[in-house]
């Protein structure tokens, strides 16, 4: 009797551990529902077996050892994450399972928000908590890919965090490459789809013509569900000739269309060449139509002359100036 109740007991242990997915998407790599099924149920024929011969079920040995495992986490009947793995071996008394060639799917409203594949990994049945160490590349679904040594996943807050560095490319547009980033941690929230880049945000993004940004930060925060960047923090950039400073900044793209179009600055900012200094509330380089905006008490010194007014626009690259009621004279500067 002792031994049949403990059998139940971790039989419905290993059932509340290994959920299986009624409904697949149409591509999974290792198992799919049919090979999932069939080892539980070999499983359960030889612990029978077992059971009746008066054998301790395989099922209930201390240390267990699974190959092509494929494990379910969901909430409020909702999946958080889907995970693949070679394999698999842990204790059921500790609670915790190491893994082989992970691949873990992170959801949101039934949907994949990331992939996270890596070289190992450990889950805690209990908290549902995970890590994936080696090689380690998460993948958001519009197309940034991160790389870092480890990641760990917390089920309560559903964020993935690496306190090691992080580089990472975004995808790529009708200017050129991606964004390539280089931080010193990374923090994931699956929730709101958005990822942020921390300490130290080194960053260059190259363009036509040969030209090319060059970004320093202390953090950037991308979006899973559009291509805006920001960047936070004693923002530094280099753009063609130019030198511009400001707290913060964001990449925006063309509505409907796979361009940059243009960047902003804001908080006060400072931009300079070879032969101007300007500062203003706030820059906007309009790449399309190679102009730059300043507003909010815009001034421009250019060879000892001094220019203000409403706004301020550079056309054609910044070789000429338009003033909107300007209100000092100057004689260095075309209008």
């Amino acid at each position: 009797m002792a031994k049949f109740k403990n059998l139940i007991f971790v039989t419905v242990l290993v059932l509340l551990f290994v959920e299986v997915l009624i409904i697949f998407p149409a591509k999974l790599e290792h198992e799919d529902e049919a090979d999932v099924r069939a080892r539980i149920e070999k499983q359960k024929e030889e612990d029978k077996r077992r059971a009746e011969q008066g054998l301790v079920p395989a099922s209930s040995l201390a240390e267990q050892k699974m190959q092509g495992v494929h494990l379910v986490e969901s909430k409020q009947g909702n999946r958080d994450w889907e995970l693949f793995a070679q394999a698999a071996e842990g204790n059921q008394g500790a609670g915790t399972w190491k893994l082989q060639k992970v691949r873990v799917l992170f959801y949101n409203n039934e949907k994949v928000e990331f992939t996270v594949t890596g070289d190992l990994g450990t889950i805690d049945s209990k908290s549902k908590d995970l890590s994936v160490m080696g090689n380690v590349i998460t993948k958001s679904v519009n197309g940034y890919v991160f790389n870092t040594d480890s990641i760990r996943y917390s089920s309560v807050t559903r964020q993935i965090n690496s306190p090691a560095q992080v580089t990472m490319r975004g995808p790529k547009d009708e200017t050129g490459a991606g964004l390539f980033l280089t931080g010193q941690r990374m923090k994931v929230f699956v929730e709101d789809s958005r990822m942020l880049i921390q300490d130290k945000v080194r960053a260059e993004k190259p363009m036509e013509q040969g030209k090319s940004f060059r970004i320093f930060a202390d953090g950037a925060e991308f979006s899973g569900k559009s291509r805006v960047a920001k960047f936070k923090g004693a923002v530094k950039m280099d753009y063609d000739s130019m030198k511009l400073e400001g707290p913060e900044a964001s990449f925006l793209y063309s509505s409907g269309a796979d361009i940059l179009s243009s960047v902003s600055l804001s908080g006060g900012v400072k931009v300079s060449d070879a032969d101007k200094f300007a500062t203003s509330e706030s820059v906007n380089l309009d790449l399309l139509a190679d102009r730059y905006i300043f507003k909010g008490r815009p001034r421009v010194i250019q060879n000892n002359d001094e220019l203000t007014g409403d706004e301020i626009i550079f056309l054609d690259g910044g070789k000429k100036v338009k003033v909107e009621k300007v209100r000092a004279k100057v004689e260095n500067l075309e209008e």
